[in-house]
C-alpha cells in the first residue's frame, strides 16, 4: 500500500491555500486530519492523497493544482494520456507528451548524452516555490511511460538544479535511483534503448487509468507485486465479495504462504498485516459514509468494529471529526 509523507501536503496545498480555498475542510472530505499538516511522523494512504489532488484541482479549476500562472482545464492529464496511449513506441510517446506540455508552460525534451543514455529535461514557468509542481510532473512523465511500456523504466540517476530541504529522504523515494542536487538541468537519465521500446498497453486500457488519476503518480512502478499490495488487495476484494475482513491467518493460506512468512516479508517492507488492515478500513470507511442510505452501525460492522461508538473513536483519530460530522461535511 502506497503512502505518502505529510511534508507533501503542505506543499501541494500550499497554491490553493494562497487563494483562500479552505484546505482543512478538503482534507477532512479526504479523510486527513487537519493536525497531520503541521506534522511529519505519520504517513498518509495513497487513496486520501489522492481525493486531496482531484479536490485541489476541482476547487482551483486547475490540472496543476492552482500552481498555473493560468488555471489549465483538469482534463489536460486525460488528453495527454490518451495521446500517448495511441503511440507505437515509448520514444513517440515522449515527442507527444513533449507536444501537450509544450501547450502549458511547460518544457520537455530528449537528448542522448552519450551512446548509452539519454535525458529527458523539465522545465516549466509557472509559480513553484517548493519546488512541488516540478517534482509532481517529473513522477507523473516517469509512471506513465512506465505504465506504457508495462514495466518499470529503470533510471541511470535524476537531476535536480536545487536542494530540497527538510525532506531528502522522501524525495529519494520518488523515483528510487541516485540524485543529484543543485544540478544545472532537472532531469531524468535513462538507457537510451528505451526510446524503440514498444507501447504494450492498449489504447482503451488508458481509460482505468484516467478513472484512478492521480493515483498513478503516487504509485512507484512493479509496487502492485510487492507482499504488501498483494495483501491489500486480497482484503479488498475479499471485502467487496462478502463483507467481512479476512484475518492473517487465512490471508497468508490464500497466499500459499505460512503466517510466519507473511509477517517477515510485510516486515522487510515496514509495515505489518493490522496496518494494512487498519488503512483499508480507513479506505473503505470513507467511500461507505458518502452511500448516505447505509447507517454508521451497519457500516461499523461492515468494517469489523463491535459496535458503533469504537469505530466513531477511530474514525475521529484518522480525520478529526465523528461519522456523523463527516456526513455533515459532504
Amino acid at each position: 500500500m502506497a503512502t505518502i509523507g505529510e511534508y507533501y501536503l503542505k506543499s501541494c496545498s500550499s497554491a490553493a491555500f494562497s487563494q483562500g480555498i479552505d484546505i482543512k475542510s478538503l482534507m477532512m472530505k479526504a479523510g486527513i486530519a487537519p493536525r497531520h499538516h503541521a506534522k511529519q511522523s505519520k504517513r498518509i494512504i495513497d487513496s486520501s492523497m489522492v481525493l486531496l489532488l482531484r479536490s485541489i484541482s476541482d476547487a482551483t479549476n486547475d490540472a496543476f493544482l492552482g500552481f498555473a500562472n493560468q488555471p489549465i482545464t483538469p482534463q489536460f492529464f486525460k488528453l495527454l494520456m490518451q495521446s500517448a496511449a495511441l503511440c507505437p513506441t515509448i520514444g513517440e510517446a515522449i515527442n507527444t507528451l513533449s507536444s501537450g506540455f509544450s501547450l502549458v508552460g511547460c518544457e520537455l525534451s530528449m537528448q542522448r548524452t552519450n551512446k548509452q543514455q539519454i535525458a529527458l529535461t523539465f522545465s516549466h514557468q509557472h509559480k513553484d516555490p517548493d519546488n512541488f509542481l516540478l517534482e509532481y510532473l517529473l513522477v507523473f512523465i516517469h509512471r506513465l511511460l512506465s505504465w506504457l511500456a508495462g514495466k518499470q523504466l529503470p533510471l541511470h540517476c535524476a537531476n535536480v538544479n536545487y536542494r530540497p530541504q527538510h525532506y531528502q529522504q522522501e524525495f529519494t523515494l520518488l523515483f528510487r535511483c541516485p540524485v543529484a542536487f543543485e544540478q544545472r538541468t532537472n532531469s531524468l537519465v535513462f538507457d537510451n534503448a528505451i526510446v524503440d521500446w514498444p507501447v504494450m498497453r492498449e489504447p482503451s486500457a488508458i481509460h482505468q487509468v484516467i478513472a484512478q488519476f492521480p493515483l498513478i503518480v503516487l504509485r512507484f512502478p512493479g509496487a502492485e507485486n510487492a507482499t504488501d499490495r498483494q495483501v491489500h488487495q486480497l482484503l479488498q476484494r475479499e471485502f467487496l465479495r462478502t463483507g467481512h475482513l479476512l484475518e492473517s491467518s487465512l490471508a497468508a493460506k490464500q497466499m500459499h504462504i505460512s503466517s510466519a512468512t507473511l509477517r517477515r516479508q510485510l516486515a522487510k517492507l515496514n509495515t505489518s498485516f493490522s496496518q494494512i488492515k487498519t488503512e483499508l478500513r480507513h479506505e473503505q470507511a470513507i467511500k461507505l459514509l458518502s452511500d448516505s442510505t447505509l447507517s454508521i452501525e451497519s457500516i461499523a460492522s461492515q468494517l469489523g468494529y463491535s459496535e458503533a461508538r469504537a469505530f466513531s473513536r477511530v474514525f475521529k483519530q484518522w480525520t478529526e471529526l465523528t461519522p456523523t460530522q463527516y456526513r455533515q461535511l459532504l
